[in-house]
């Protein structure tokens, strides 16, 4: 069995696909398994892809039901002990994460830092420590996020009826309501794209509904708070 499956998600990422299977070879560690879910790409991601076929595993290329769907596809056919999800766009901070994210202490779910919008931007370090209610506000993002295998599938992976914020959803149930063991790798994993859906303008509605929605579920404080009330009234409206 690998230590690690290093899961790409892609469909039609022709521009920014080749950094990301760059960042995953150039991995120093070598005791994973590469798994790619292609959402059958019109746009020459798959013949990029090609050029990489050595060093992937297993290649699927065939249309999905969105984003997390294609996600659990990914973790379903996973054969390491902990999986991580490192999108098409998405790369590791260096060649040294998954060395690093090796000798961390054996947990549920490992985490790391993140350098926010490219390797010289910000270094975005979060706690050893997960209080309760910190993910009230705060997210850890999927790319320096490790799942034990094990523990994805116990808990049902990915909650596909989300478009946009199934992995906040996924760590707020493990960490608020499962309690599960963690531990916070103090290096650098990944690169976190401002660019990204969960910080794009076109998304904003949705982002704000369905965060809210995890929220209410997770936060009892949330529940009773004037901007869960605020949130309520514009869901009311806006389904008006």
């Amino acid at each position: 069995m690998k230590r690690f499956s290093v899961i790409t998600v892609c469909l039609n990422e022709a521009k920014s696909i080749r950094a990301t299977c760059d960042s995953i070879c150039r991995q120093s560690f070598k005791d994973f398994e590469w798994i790619v879910i292609d959402g059958a790409s019109t746009d020459g991601t798959k013949e990029l892809l090609n050029e990489y076929r050595s060093s992937i595993h297993l290649l699927v290329s065939e249309p999905d039901k969105g984003i997390y769907n294609a996600m659990n596809k990914g973790a379903s056919k996973a054969t390491g002990t902990y999986i991580i999800f490192m999108n098409g766009g998405d790369c590791f901070a260096s060649s040294e994460a998954l060395e690093l994210a090796s000798q961390a202490k054996s947990a549920q779910l490992l985490y790391g830092d993140v350098y926010l919008g490219n390797q010289n931007g910000e270094l975005e370090i979060y706690p050893n420590i997960i209080g309760p209610g910190y993910l009230l506000n705060k997210m850890i993002p999927h790319q320096s996020t490790f799942y034990e295998r094990a523990t994805f599938e116990a808990f049902g992976g990915y909650d596909e009826s989300f478009e946009i914020a199934a992995d906040y959803d996924l760590n707020a149930r493990l960490l608020e309501t499962e309690s599960v063991s963690y531990c916070h790798i103090l290096h650098p994993i990944a690169i976190f794209d401002l660019k990204g859906i969960s910080n794009s303008k076109d998304f904003r509605s949705l982002r704000k509904q369905e965060n809210h929605r995890i929220r209410k579920k997770y936060f009892k404080n949330y529940r009773y708070s004037m901007k869960c009330l605020r949130q309520e009234i514009t869901n009311f409206i806006n389904r008006g």
